[in-house]
């Protein structure tokens, strides 16, 4: 009976440190796949290219800085997201000594809608369907050089665009892993860039004094006028716990024909973290 009693005490803290080693396993298995509430950060480079003949008859690019941040939520069939992104840093040409500063922001928020229960058993694949409200803006620094004379040459040109957006995106999950494509381009935007005549016109020289008024002009455009396109496709790994590992490819791609002939496209690579609420 003595040894009875001495031993029940005994086992107490064995019971409670095989409890605390089990529980984040346990907790672990209970956050789900698919989370309903999900906000990520995520860094890295973006490949980024231009031929703005407002500047420059040539193609300038460069590996330049980019950054996002990412807010999603799930409610049956309703996927809600909203993505914010910005690029920065210095490009060129080859062709003479021409350098730019180029800043790129956006922001959108989509509404999707699954074609089927993305909650079903054994579903792997969803696609969605649905719409964004979308602001995409590219300005650039501009900066030429004549090294025979000395003399240097000085611009700004810029890109706006407020865009109502269709949006397509398809996911195929498998246990903890996920991969989607998703991809969307303006039914209707408004179109903002600079008036023709450079730096003696009154209009580019009221904007550049101050560059919120880039964003509030524009002309309205139509889908066939113009290409505007988005594109991403995203994979994401849990790690363990509530934390998910999300790498992500985003193209873009803008073209403008005023004041005169405008082409751009990106491609982004960046990785970061995603924690379910």
């Amino acid at each position: 009976m003595t040894l009875s009693r001495h031993a029940a005490p005994a086992r107490v803290p064995l019971l409670v440190l095989t409890a605390a080693l089990a529980l984040p396993a346990v907790v672990a298995s209970q956050v789900p796949d698919r989370p309903e509430h999900a906000m990520g950060l995520a860094i890295g480079l973006s490949d980024f290219h231009q031929r703005d003949e407002y500047l420059a008859p040539v193609t300038y690019g460069g590996t330049i800085l980019a950054g996002s941040a990412l807010y999603e939520r799930r409610h049956g069939r309703a996927l809600l997201r909203v993505d914010a992104a910005a690029t920065i840093g210095g490009t060129s040409a080859g062709a003479l000594p021409r350098d730019a500063r180029q800043y790129v922001a956006r922001l959108s928020v989509t509404v999707l809608h699954a074609l089927g229960d993305p909650g079903a058993e054994g579903r792997r694949w969803t696609v969605y369907v649905g719409g964004a409200l979308t602001t995409f803006g590219a300005i650039c620094d501009f900066k030429a050089t004549d090294t025979e004379y000395g003399y240097t040459y000085e611009d700004v040109s810029w890109y706006w665009s407020h865009s109502l957006d269709l949006a397509l995106r398809a996911e195929y999950r498998r246990g903890a892993r996920s991969v989607s494509l998703q991809l969307s381009s303006p039914a209707l935007r408004l179109v903002s860039r600079p008036e023709n005549g450079k730096e003696y016109n009154a209009a580019n020289d009221r904007v550049t004094d101050s560059w919120p008024r880039a964003m509030l002009g524009g002309r309205l455009e139509f889908p066939w006028e113009n290409a505007l396109v988005f594109g991403q496709a995203e994979y994401r790994q849990r790690l363990g716990g509530r934390l998910q590992l999300r790498a992500a490819y985003d193209f873009t791609y803008a073209m403008s024909d005023r004041p005169l002939a405008l082409g751009m496209y990106m491609n982004q690579l960046q990785v970061g973290l995603l924690w379910p609420m």
